[in-house]
């Protein structure tokens, strides 16, 4: 009997903490537009999209079907606070200029031969890895 008790406590606080979510009295004291938002729409053709979040990139390790895109953007999608360079490696690209929350940078790798190429940011002190495969399927 004492266990029917104790479950439905626990039930019972669980149901109204889920009512009574919401965004922070803090929140919309600042009435701002969350710092992410989500979209439905597609990239443009040719395109692949990679995402900066959370101090990495999505997806890290890339494998691009030239015959299909040519081109990779990464899009910052991080904290305000951040601000990302992308830079290749090798110098195979010039590097990004700065990025902001929502600002984009694309590589076109139409004219660069079939490869590994490596590419990374620093948060901090910390070096962000990625790479973008271009080789035909082996």
């Amino acid at each position: 009997m004492r266990t029917r008790w104790v479950m439905l406590t626990v039930i019972l606080a669980l149901a109204l903490g889920a009512c009574g979510s919401g965004p922070s009295p803090e929140a919309i004291a600042a009435d701002r537009a969350p710092t992410t938002t989500t979209t439905t729409e597609p990239p443009p053709e040719g395109i692949t999209i990679v995402l900066i979040e959370g101090g990495r990139f999505r997806p890290s390790n890339l494998k691009l079907d030239l015959n299909e895109f040519q081109i990779v953007e990464w899009r910052h999608e991080d904290d305000a606070e951040r601000e990302y360079v992308i830079e290749a490696r090798n110098g195979e690209w010039e590097p990004s200029p700065p990025l902001t929350p929502g600002d984009t940078f694309q590589v076109d790798f139409t004219d660069l031969e079939p490869g590994i190429y490596r590419y990374y940011s620093f948060l901090g002190n910390n070096r962000i890895p990625g790479s973008i495969d271009t080789r035909p399927q082996q």
